[in-house]
């Protein structure tokens, strides 16, 4: 009898399907960092990968789905066999070549192309900002803030040239397809470049919208 007990005992001690080994976290740093390896000029911090142990090993290559914008973003793991998703967070180490000033610049200053240069910066230093990627894109610019030497240029702090000014009569281009014609008109509101102003044709006296681009507003039917 003592015989079957000591058999019993045994049998119940080998591992069951639910205590197989654990997913290998180093195997899911290697996936995710495969799926980033097309960003270029950049390394990746990956989150805490812990949860790993808690998911039974994978049978089948692990697929990674990557969300979000740099520098913040989202690697989801996945596996088929047994079927479970690990997400694991993941921060981009990327650079771009911004515009910053040379040197300091007093607010309502007009920028001047020696107070503008351009330079790479790690785009976690500017996220959710919109920056300038061409110093000329910048001429005529003035500062809403003092601003010091190495300060990134956004949206925020630089005020763009003024393109058209309210009462001024304006050239607006109509884009239709492949067809362009011009036509004058009024300009209701002042507009500096990206914004989208009311203007009055004077031959109708009906008001329309156009966006304003350095080369002046712009009406594109297509949209």
């Amino acid at each position: 009898m003592r015989w079957l007990q000591t058999a019993l005992v045994g049998l119940l001690a080998l591992p069951s399907a639910a205590q197989a080994a654990p997913q290998d976290p180093q195997a899911v740093n290697t996936a995710i960092r495969q799926a980033l390896g097309h960003i270029d000029n950049s390394s990746a911090t990956l989150g805490p990968m812990m949860g790993a142990k808690f998911m039974q090993s994978c049978a089948d290559r692990l697929a990674v789905t990557i969300t979000g914008v740099a520098p913040f973003e989202q690697a989801a793991v996945h596996c088929t066999s047994p079927a479970w998703t690990l997400y694991v967070s993941v921060t981009v180490d990327q650079h771009a070549t911004i515009a910053v000033t040379t040197r300091p610049v007093a607010v309502g200053q007009t920028l001047q192309s020696a107070d503008v240069s351009m330079q790479s910066e790690p785009v976690t230093s500017y996220a959710g900002q919109q920056v300038f990627y061409d110093a000329d894109k910048l001429a005529g610019a003035t500062a809403v803030m003092n601003l010091p030497a190495g300060m990134i240029l956004t949206t925020s702090n630089i005020a763009q040239p003024l393109i058209v000014r309210a009462g001024q009569s304006v050239a607006v281009n109509i884009i239709s397809g492949d067809v362009q014609v011009s036509l004058t008109a009024i300009a209701t509101q002042a507009g500096r470049v990206g914004d989208t102003i009311l203007l009055t044709n004077p031959s109708t006296g009906k008001h329309f919208t156009a966006l304003v681009t350095p080369a002046g507003p712009v009406v594109n039917l297509a949209f």
